[in-house]
C-alpha cells in the first residue's frame, strides 16, 4: 500500500511538471508516444522518444520515486522487447528515504539483481539519473554510500552481463516508456 502511494505521488508530481512546462523552454506534449521540446529562440526543436532495443535484446527502464512523508523510496522497473512490447514489470520500496543519487543507484542495483535472477543476459538498462549512469560507465573512487552501491552494481553486472549496457535517457523519454505500461 505504501509503494502504491509513493508511485501515485510520483505520477502526480510528473503530471504537474508536464502541465507547468520548463523555465527557459516550452514543453509541448504531442501524444502519448513522444514529447517535443522547443527552445525559446524557436530555432532548435528536439524530439525525445523512448527507443526500442535492438532485435534479440530487452530494455529495462529503471526509475525511483521519493516520499519524505512516507519516509521511503519506491522503485519501478519495466522490461520491454525489441518490438516495444511489455514483458514484465516490478515495483519495490525501501526505507528510510535517502538522497536521489543513492535511491537511483539502489534502483539500478535491484534491477541488475532481478535480471540475474530471471537469467536474462542481453539487456540494456536505461535510467534518467545521469550521475548514476556516468559513474557506472566511467567509475570513480567514491567511498560514500553511493560509491559502494555503484561498485556493487558494476561488480554484479561485470560478472553476469557480458553483452549489456547502462544508458542515460532524459526523464521525458523514460516517462513515455512508463506511461505505456
Amino acid at each position: 500500500m505504501r509503494a502504491r502511494q509513493v508511485l501515485s505521488d510520483w505520477n502526480d508530481a510528473n503530471s504537474r511538471k508536464n502541465r507547468c512546462g520548463v523555465t527557459g523552454n516550452s514543453v509541448v506534449v504531442n501524444s502519448a508516444n513522444h514529447l517535443q521540446t522547443v527552445a525559446t529562440q524557436g530555432a532548435v526543436t528536439a524530439q525525445i522518444r523512448w527507443k526500442k532495443p535492438q532485435q534479440g535484446r530487452l530494455k529495462f527502464n529503471v526509475d525511483a520515486a521519493f516520499s519524505e512523508a512516507l519516509n521511503c523510496v519506491g522503485f519501478g522497473v519495466c522490461i520491454r522487447d525489441a518490438a516495444g512490447n511489455f514483458i514484465r514489470a516490478k515495483t519495490m520500496w525501501s526505507n528510510p528515504v535517502c538522497s536521489s543519487d543513492v535511491g537511483e543507484a539502489l534502483g539500478l542495483l535491484y534491477a541488475i539483481q532481478w535480471m540475474h535472477e530471471l537469467q536474462h543476459t542481453d539487456v540494456d538498462f536505461e535510467l534518467d539519473a545521469k550521475k548514476v549512469v556516468d559513474y557506472f560507465n566511467r567509475g570513480s573512487n567514491d567511498v560514500s554510500e553511493f560509491g559502494a552501491i555503484m561498485d556493487a552494481c558494476r561488480r554484479i553486472h561485470n560478472s553476469y552481463f557480458e553483452n549489456s549496457k547502462v544508458e542515460f535517457r532524459r526523464r521525458q523519454a523514460n516517462e513515455v516508456a512508463h506511461t505505456r505500461t
